[in-house]
């Protein structure tokens, strides 16, 4: 059994840096610019997030719900929508009860500007693993799967805060101090 542990703390030392330099190369700006030129689709990485949380959800959000889908401050959200707003990937719409609230939701060139980005980096990962056979693709994806799921739930596998994201904007009025 010693002999057991011993490999799966190698592995495991090993996995975690592999996982520490393929984030550090994900994030990389060179990374990101040669995606998007690949995609024909120049928009930031920040943007490109933001598409994300939009297009996932699959209905117009306010700016304190995407800020806090996206981990960061809703001043950031704010610049980051009338960029993109300039770009033509997202647009304001007004709450049928209420015109003051704003939601933003993505535009059809915002919807297409994130699939030809995805497409592209699929395309890319694609290509770095032709010839890996598809059970240890799949094996690759349960494992980090399950490693972030884990991430999410602090460990608990509890499932985290999955239910509020499920629920209804219920809760933005508050987090974001009202209209």
């Amino acid at each position: 059994m010693h002999g057991s542990s011993d490999r799966t703390g190698r592995g495991i030392a090993e996995l975690q840096a592999l996982l520490s330099a393929l984030a550090y190369d994900l994030t990389r700006p060179r990374t990101h610019e040669r995606i998007v030129a690949l995609a024909g689709m120049p928009v930031d990485r920040a943007g490109l997030a933001l598409l994300r949380v939009l297009v996932e959800e699959g209905r117009p959000l306010r700016i304190g719900r995407i800020a806090e889908r996206l981990g960061v401050r809703t001043p950031h959200v704010t610049r980051q929508v009338r960029e993109l707003e300039r770009q033509g990937l997202v647009e304001r719409v007004s709450e049928p009860r209420d015109r003051r609230v704003q939601r933003i939701t993505p535009t059809p060139l915002g919807a297409d500007t994130l699939t030809r980005v995805d497409r592209a980096f699929q395309a890319s990962l694609s290509e770095s693993l032709d010839g890996v056979a598809a059970h240890r693709i799949d094996a690759a994806v349960e494992v980090l799967r399950r490693i972030s799921s884990h991430r999410r739930t602090g460990g608990t596998g509890s499932g985290g805060g999955a239910g509020r994201d499920a629920g209804s904007d219920a809760g933005d009025d508050a987090a974001e101090g009202g209209p």
